[in-house]
């Protein structure tokens, strides 16, 4: 069973959404449906952002993007642990969020890449 994705959640996988209420259909749960209906509508077509969600968007809270995007930045990159300290990861961070959206779910903003 896939437990319940909520709004205090640092990342959702759009898959658990998907999932949670595919298998709670008797027992609807409307934020998440509305986060669905939301992130297809702002797609240029409903369907290819069905197949998106369905294929894995990461939706990212606010809060916690900056964290998200350092961890981003050391996977992709070698750098000397001693070299950290010159990362300005906050200006990595804002300039990452010009290929994000972001959608409120549930009174929070998560980011995800544009559709």
């Amino acid at each position: 069973m896939t437990n319940k994705p909520t709004n205090t959640d640092d990342v959702i996988d759009s898959r658990d959404i998907l999932d949670y209420i595919e298998e709670n259909k008797d027992d609807r749960d409307f934020e998440l449906e509305n986060l669905v209906k939301k992130y297809c509508d702002e797609c240029s077509e409903y369907e290819e952002g069905l197949k998106n969600l369905e294929f894995g968007v990461t939706f990212i809270r606010d809060s916690y993007f900056e964290d998200y995007m350092w961890d981003y930045f050391l996977q992709f990159n070698q750098v000397d642990e001693a070299l950290e300290c010159y990362i300005d990861i906050e200006a990595f961070a804002r300039d990452q969020q010009y290929g994000y959206d972001y959608i409120n779910f549930d009174g929070v903003d998560y980011w995800y890449h544009n559709c």
